[in-house]
């Protein structure tokens, strides 16, 4: 009879196959992705680690880790969800992959923001930003724009999963077209934009060729919707309303000069975990 083997190690094992297919998170995704084939919590994962697995469970961790491994499909897209300060999110290929450096750009929001703002995010995506937002924030009203029909429902989805849906405003289009009408209105104006210069999409990690590239891809010198995103954002906040921006490495003079040009005041840098200018914040003055 074929001894049968166990979590510990499956995981010990799935962990060198994702290695020698060169997934740096190897340890991770393989605990992760047996949780899920398993149907268990990563705590209860640990609590069995001599629970023998039957040859159905395998079948179904040898799908998931295929596609992590062969096809590089990012773990946050095979399992559906991603975790983003505290929150559990539904992702799918439609939206960004929610990164935990922009949970300083929901700190600085929550930190700078009046706490009964008018808000609107630009590009919300899965919803990550808004929703954060709006538990720091519980008297925020916030107003969320996107390009993507597919991306504004898994937001509605999220919202709704958090209890958040009545105060965020779902609304399709480009940037600021949605709201026309609304200028002078918001009080804070957040987005994490495509920054990414088009040329350097090619050299990127492979899991990124599974995001959505209208999330990325930032044109040739990564500024393109940046550029008209700060432009815009002056005359659609209020006097003394705050900009927040995340940027792309080396994005922050450039970004600067067109906030200072449109007319913002006091402009800042904010760097990411690592050490990288990340964050952009700038405000309208208040006459």
């Amino acid at each position: 009879m074929t001894k049968l083997l166990t979590v510990r190690e499956i995981i010990s094992r799935s962990t060198e196959y994702l290695k020698g297919h060169g997934v740096d998170t190897a340890r991770l995704d393989s605990e992760l992705l047996l949780a899920e084939a398993l149907n268990l919590t990563r705590i209860q994962l640990y609590l069995q680690l001599e629970r023998p697995l039957q040859e159905e469970e395998l079948a179904r961790l040898r799908q998931l880790l295929g596609k992590r491994a062969k096809q590089r499909v990012p773990v946050a897209y095979l399992l559906g969800k991603k975790e983003f300060y505290g929150l559990d999110l539904a992702v799918s290929p439609k939206v960004l992959i929610p990164r935990p450096e922009t949970e300083l750009l929901v700190e600085l929001v929550a930190k700078q923001a009046p706490k009964s703002a008018r808000a609107l995010e630009v590009g919300i995506g899965s919803g990550a930003i808004s929703i954060s937002l709006a538990k720091a924030l519980p008297e925020l009203k916030i107003w969320a724009t996107d390009l993507s029909r597919e991306a504004l429902l898994i937001a509605q989805e999220n919202c709704q999963r958090h209890q958040v849906a009545e105060r965020i405003q779902l609304l399709e289009g480009d940037l600021f077209a949605p709201v026309l009408g609304k200028e002078g209105f918001f009080e804070v104006v957040v987005a994490n934009p495509p920054y990414i210069p088009h040329s350097q999409l090619p050299t990127l990690a492979p899991e990124l060729r599974h995001e959505p590239q209208l999330a990325l891809d930032g044109g040739p010198d990564g500024l393109s919707v940046l550029e008209p995103l700060v432009r815009e954002a002056y005359t659609y906040l209020a006097p003394g309303g705050l900009l927040a921006l995340e940027l792309g490495e080396g994005q922050g003079e450039a970004v600067t000069a067109i906030a200072t040009k449109a007319g913002f005041v006091e402009p800042s840098c904010h760097n990411d975990y690592s050490g990288f200018e990340r964050f952009f914040i700038a405000w309208r003055p208040n006459r």
